[in-house]
Formats: C-alpha cells, sequence, structure tokens
C-alpha cells in the first residue's frame, strides 16, 4: 500500500528538482517513545497506547523525514500473530468516505491476498468523544498471507488515521471486531474537530467518457499565478469552516469503473463540467484534474463561450500543491498520470507549516519576450 507511495515519490523527486523550495523523498526515520507510555502525536493530540487489546506497540516510523505529517506505528499480538499499523496522515483532502474507499480498493485488488471476499459492505463507526459516525471501516476473508484483512478509518480536521490489520488466525468477522475495539481505545484528542456522518462513495451512475490526449493550453502568466494561489485558498476555507463548528461537507465523488494499472481508483467529480481525482497512493496525495476556474475570472464574459477555462492539473501532497501546465480539454486519466511522471510544475504552494504560505515558481514558467 504504502510501497506504491513510494514509488509515486520517487518519480515526483525527478519531476521537481528545478524547484529547489522541494524535499526529496527520504528513507522512513524512527521515532523513539518512552517504554509503557503512550505516544503523542503533537500536531493531533492523538494518543498512541502503549498496548491496545493485547497488542505491543512495536516501531513508530516518520514516513514524512521529519515533520510527522506521514506517521506509522506499529501493533502485534504475539500469541495471534497479528499486525496492525496505524497510520496518521495530513491529507490533502482529509475525507473518510475518499480514503477509506482508496484503501479498502488496496485491499481488494491486492493479488497477494489470493482470493478475497468482503465480510460485508462498509460500516460506520464512532470514535470516542464524538456523537457522529464518522469512520468506515470494512474486512475480507483472504485465502494467502493471512486469513483475513481489513481497513478502519477517520478523517479528523486536516488528518486521516487509518488503521490496517491482517491475521492469520482471526476469520474476518473477528477482525472487524478486533478493529473496532483497537478504534476505540486510541488516545483521541479531548476536544474532536467538526465531524460529519461517513457514507461510502457511490459507483458512478454515469461515468464520464474520456476523449484523446489533450493539446496544452497557451501560458497566462497571470493565471499560472492564480493556479498557485489555489492551495492556499481552499485550505484556508477548510479551516474556517472547522472554526466555525461546521462538519466538512461530503465529497461530491464517485467511484468509475476503471482504474489506474489495475489497482488506483479514479473519482469522478459531480457536475457537468466536473474533472476527477486519482490517488497516488492510500496516503493523503491526490493529483486533481479539474477545469480552472480563477483563470476563468480573466476571461471577459463575452468571449466565454469561445474561450472555455482551461483544465488544471495539480499534484495535491501532504503539504504542499504542485501545479502543471494547463490543457484546452480534459485530459484523460492516463495522460494526467503522464504528466506527473514527465512534466516540471510550474509552481509549488506550501499549504502546511509556521512560515505560512509560501509559493515557489519554476524559473521555466514564466514566459520570456
Amino acid at each position: 500500500m504504502h510501497n506504491i507511495l513510494w514509488r509515486f515519490a520517487i518519480a515526483l523527486a525527478a519531476s521537481t528538482a528545478s524547484l529547489p523550495a522541494l524535499a526529496q523523498p527520504a528513507a522512513p526515520t524512527a521515532i523513539s517513545a518512552k517504554v509503557g507510555k503512550p505516544w503523542l502525536h503533537k500536531a493531533t493530540g492523538i494518543a498512541l497506547p502503549a498496548t491496545i487489546d493485547g497488542f505491543a506497540r512495536g516501531e513508530i516510523l516518520d514516513l514524512s523525514n521529519g515533520p510527522q505529517l506521514d506517521v506509522s506505528i506499529a501493533y502485534d499480538d504475539p500469541i495471534g500473530r497479528t499486525h496492525v499499523n496505524i497510520y496518521i496522515y495530513h491529507a490533502a483532502d482529509p475525507s473518510t468516505a475518499l480514503w477509506f474507499d482508496v484503501a479498502a480498493t488496496m485491499i481488494a485488488t491486492n493479488d497477494k491476498f489470493g482470493m478475497i471476499t468482503p465480510h460485508s459492505g462498509p460500516i460506520p463507526f464512532t470514535i470516542n468523544g464524538a456523537n457522529v459516525a464518522a469512520g468506515l471501516r470494512q474486512s475480507f476473508a483472504v485465502t494467502q498471507i493471512g486469513r483475513s484483512s481489513g481497513v478502519a478509518l477517520i478523517g479528523l480536521g486536516e488528518w486521516v488515521v487509518k488503521l490496517r490489520m491482517t491475521s492469520p488466525v482471526y476469520d474476518s468477522a473477528q477482525l472487524d471486531g478486533a478493529m473496532d475495539r483497537m478504534m476505540q481505545q486510541v488516545g483521541w484528542p479531548k476536544k474532536l474537530p467538526p465531524l460529519g456522518t461517513a457514507t461510502p462513495l457511490p459507483p458512478c451512475a454515469q461515468p464520464r467518457s474520456f476523449g484523446p490526449p489533450a493539446e496544452k493550453a497557451k501560458q497566462d502568466d497571470a493565471a499560472m499565478l492564480l493556479g498557485a494561489m489555489m492551495g492556499s485558498l481552499v485550505t484556508d476555507n477548510s479551516r474556517k469552516t472547522r472554526e466555525k463548528g461546521e462538519a466538512p461537507s461530503a465529497p461530491a465523488l464517485c467511484v468509475l469503473p476503471d482504474r489506474i494499472g489495475g489497482r488506483l481508483p479514479i473519482y469522478q467529480r459531480e457536475g457537468e463540467n466536473a474533472g476527477y481525482v486519482i490517488p497516488l497512493g492510500d496516503s493523503g496525495i491526490l493529483l486533481d484534474v479539474s477545469q480552472d476556474s480563477l483563470a476563468g475570472l480573466l476571461t471577459p464574459e463575452k468571449d466565454k463561450d469561445a474561450s472555455p477555462a482551461p483544465w488544471s492539473v495539480t499534484v495535491k501532497r501532504l503539504d504542499r500543491w504542485l501545479q502543471y501546465p494547463s490543457y484546452a480539454t480534459l485530459p484523460p486519466p492516463s495522460q494526467a498520470i503522464d504528466i506527473f511522471q514527465k512534466e516540471k510544475p510550474l509552481s509549488s504552494t506550501s499549504i502546511y507549516g509556521k512560515g505560512g504560505t509560501r509559493i515557489s515558481i519554476s524559473p521555466d514558467a514564466v514566459k520570456k519576450d
């Protein structure tokens, strides 16, 4: 699961060498924790006990090389030989429904598990301190590697908490119960962010058909700068919504029948001219293809029918958004992946950290007269 992200991260590092502000991916680093004491993830206020439901806490890793934007906490049951990883990551779009569907799809399409049979549909659950069922979980019977595997996941403010469990002894019903107990025993913060009821994403009733590869739109420096500001605008609006005590709205997404490489799902947005998103792995990073609404503001009203807004391609990382060249028409998903892997981003916009928003523009991105 996380190894898919690692391959994408290597490709991303190669594609952003011209932007010195971008951090290159590094190997996971170990985090020390006091024996017998809870370990606190400071950014979220989540405390991970030394033992949960008989499982002993093991290795804690920072997968983001320092800022703890993506951490993994291992738990093991030496008697039942059952392994658990709890991940906490700062997601581009911290939606329970979206990232649960990604994680469940990663299990359901993993050939290493052999025959995979869901125990039931996704089950909503409530964590301690919450008054709505904001999480989703699902278990599967498998015939290889173990006897069962499953995921329980919840979006929490800007963050996502994901529990992954695989067992050689539990059947899928027992594993479902074990996941539920473990999520209840996590040390959730006393003050939770506003939470909404989680509902699984539906399959698309009207899947979009994609055309041929798109041509690049004529570059507009003003539009590019506006696009670079989008990450900050979206992040600020989300934070203001939480500060008002409003629960996040459900994502207006449906699941397309096609997948990238047979595994990575594609999620179609609602609306006549809506785009789509592709998760780059299952730990918070998104490839977003959508019509550039800010660039459309630069087009005179009388010209909008003849010159529709271009389509933007953005990689939304854990701490920044990367903006790629815009396209005159909607790029199909295979082309979007190609753009991400081969094109250089025009800009990088930080969305996390004490320094506030910082925009880095590639020297090659600005038109020269």
